[in-house]
């Protein structure tokens, strides 16, 4: 990976997340740390997925590290740690949705089934990662008491 292409993926990571936030109507406060939070976890994924370790794995370490990124965020600015959960937006697999739909359309079942179980695998890393971040804070919060 290039220099420039590092470039392009931090400065688009962060973009469309801000301007998903600006869509939801998120506080502009936390424009900016889930926009980073968001760069974040897109380079995990990214640096993840180019070692060769397959998307699945990849999405599920970003959400992990979203997530706990997030609750950390929310910690230290005072708001609820769903205010960052748009750092999620550059893992969202629509390409394989798109093309999943594209192969139903063309009546490629085989295509569409395998496409579709890509898009649920990796939807359900992303859940599954997220609530894990969650669910450690959870239990060492406990702990402490």
């Amino acid at each position: 990976m290039t220099f420039y292409h590092f470039i392009i993926q931090v400065l688009f990571s962060y973009l469309g997340t801000v301007m998903f936030d600006m869509f939801i109507n998120l506080p502009k406060k936390a424009f900016n740390t889930s926009g980073t939070i968001a760069c974040i976890g897109w380079l995990v994924y990214w640096f993840i997925f180019e070692f060769g370790l397959g998307a699945i794995l990849a999405n599920f370490v970003a959400a992990f590290v979203v997530g706990s990124l997030g609750i950390v965020c929310a910690v230290k600015k005072k708001m609820p740690s769903t205010m960052f959960v748009s750092g999620l937006v550059p893992l969202v697999p629509g390409a394989s949705g798109y093309q999943a739909l594209a192969a139903m359309i063309s009546h490629s079942p085989m295509i569409a089934v395998q496409k579709t179980i890509h898009v649920c695998m990796v939807a359900g890393a992303i859940a599954l990662g997220y609530v894990f971040s969650q669910v450690i804070v959870e239990l060492m919060h406990q702990k402490r008491r």
